[in-house]
């Protein structure tokens, strides 16, 4: 209860704000490094984004995933987003013949999910967005990967086994040298009678950035520009089930904490950073717990198709 009692006023925040969608004439704006409902994206224009997130945790567990985002603005309101994720798993495990490694790997399920821009504003110095996000993730992973022991624990799964509705809202500001952005998203993982299937998600984000170089902007011309940004996220996971019954232990909720360089032009972005649990409030004290999560990060810009007048 303490947990919740501290972590309140920042989800609170987050929910009240929720979200970003930015299409912004300035030169360059840093992209929040955790969170995709926050990307710009411009009319006719298409973004492809990677990502390269390898995450260390308790228990010798390493987790690298490589999801790859693509979007297109279909027009000045909506924005459709598809997210692809390879990923590779590798842990140590007590078996009754001793200590193991067991490793994983493969297609994690596949997201995709529309943007609407439901309230804008401009001015000349500011871009004000809020934007609902409704999708699905496909189950292009799997959640019934095995060995010769049964059943390979629940992180070493790649996906959920169903097909399970997303959905959201989001909230941008920018300024020619700071900007802010947030989501509230809620994710619903259906129960199959087979494999591992995790538990429902909450998740809220927020983000604060700060232009680092050049302090002032030229009047004439496109600079390339140094970022800052700050993130929060947390992440409130219900029970997961295996066979259709309740894994017991599972669950629970996390907050971190994140900090990203991010050098940025016209076209292209590249940001790297880290982040770090500042609570793990798990139902379980066996499960793996998350020591640190590098960020590393490249999205670039292309021009949209040509289209009948």
């Amino acid at each position: 209860m303490k947990f919740i009692r501290r972590l309140f006023p920042t989800v609170a925040g987050v929910c009240l704000l929720a979200g970003f969608l930015v299409e912004s004439t300035h030169p360059a704006l840093a992209s929040p490094a955790t969170f995709i409902t926050a990307l710009p994206v411009a009319e006719n224009q298409i973004l492809s984004r990677f990502d390269w997130d390898p995450t260390f945790s308790s228990q010798d567990l390493t987790s690298f995933q490589f999801p790859f985002d693509l979007a297109y603005g279909l027009n000045a309101r909506w924005t459709i987003f598809t997210t692809f994720n390879p990923v590779y798993n590798s842990m140590q495990t007590q078996t009754p013949s001793g200590q193991s490694n067991i490793s994983s790997g493969g297609l994690g399920d596949t997201l995709v999910f529309a943007r609407y821009t439901l309230f804008s504003r401009d001015t000349p110095k500011s871009t004000l967005r809020l934007a609902p996000v409704a999708g699905l993730y496909f189950p292009s992973g799997s959640n019934t990967l095995s060995n010769s022991n049964g059943l390979l624990p629940a992180p070493m799964q790649t996906g959920s086994g169903s097909v399970a509705p997303y959905g959201g809202v989001a909230f941008g500001w920018n300024g020619p040298a700071y900007g802010l952005a947030a989501d509230s998203t809620f994710l619903h993982n259906p129960i199959t009678n087979t494999g591992i299937n995790p538990g429902d998600q909450f998740r809220a984000d927020a983000q604060g950035e700060m232009r680092l170089y050049p302090r002032t902007l030229p009047e004439i011309g496109l600079p390339k520009e140094l970022w800052v940004s700050i993130e929060e996220n947390y992440y409130h996971n219900a029970l997961s089930h295996i066979s259709g019954q309740v894994l017991p232990g599972s669950g629970g909720q996390s907050f971190y904490q994140d900090t990203v360089l991010e050098f940025a032009t016209l076209h292209y972005e590249i940001g790297a950073g880290i982040q770090l649990p500042v609570v793990e409030d798990l139902n379980s004290s066996s499960y793996a717990r998350e020591k640190r999560q590098l960020l590393f990060f490249t999205e670039y810009y292309f021009s949209g198709f040509k289209r009948r007048k």
